[in-house]
């Protein structure tokens, strides 16, 4: 393989592809290596074990995130945690933004190969089972939950519940070969309803 960029960026992205396929057990060291074509001690100098490379998989992935939710101007974490971010959220910035995660999920490599990974690994490993719950469960849903109370909607919960039901189950329709564009319209509407926002797209 040509190395691009950074070795270390390259062993992370190579790492993920093949943590996503063949699982994290299943991944040796050497199959990353032999992809890289470079040596293991050319690996081991700058990672002393898979695991370390497993750690910076998640740490991009977390920062990739946060960065994306500050491009969009939505807020980056928990209001429990940052309280000051929710009180300017604005419904159209939220809508961009949930449907800018439908594509990330679906067409960024990293984000599928990741999104596939832990799908995976969460039957296998506990701390990623929960780091599962943490992006595609609990996580997403009291974020939702935030997000449309703060909006002043009624009944939040509810429609939190709602609308991440809608994007877990979009993510699967897509995954089996449902045509994307078609599933990014229909999120659309129906976020756009439970926003109460359907006059002003």
């Amino acid at each position: 393989m040509n190395l691009r960029r950074n070795t270390k960026e390259e062993i992370i992205d190579v790492a993920l592809e093949l943590f996503s396929i063949n699982g994290f057990d299943a991944t040796s060291l050497s199959d990353i290596s032999s992809e890289l074509s470079i040596t293991k001690a050319a690996l081991f100098k700058h990672f002393s074990s898979k695991d370390e490379i497993l750690s910076s998989v998640i740490k991009m992935m977390d920062e990739e995130d946060r960065k994306r939710a500050e491009e969009m101007n939505v807020p980056v974490s928990l209001k429990v945690e940052d309280e000051k971010a929710y009180r300017n959220v604005k419904k159209n910035d939220f809508l961009f933004f949930a449907l800018s995660q439908f594509d990330y999920w679906t067409e960024n490599k990293r984000a599928v190969e990741y999104r596939r990974f832990l799908s995976l690994e969460r039957f296998v490993r506990d701390d990623l089972k929960i780091k599962w719950d943490e992006n595609f469960v609990s996580g997403p849903l009291s974020y939702t939950k935030d997000v449309l109370e703060s909006l002043g909607l009624e009944n939040y919960e509810r429609k939190a519940m709602r609308l991440w039901s809608l994007m877990f189950l979009s993510y699967s329709l897509y995954d089996r070969g449902d045509d994307r564009e078609t599933l990014k319209e229909t999120l659309k509407e129906e976020i756009s309803e439970i926003l109460e926002m359907k006059n002003e797209i």
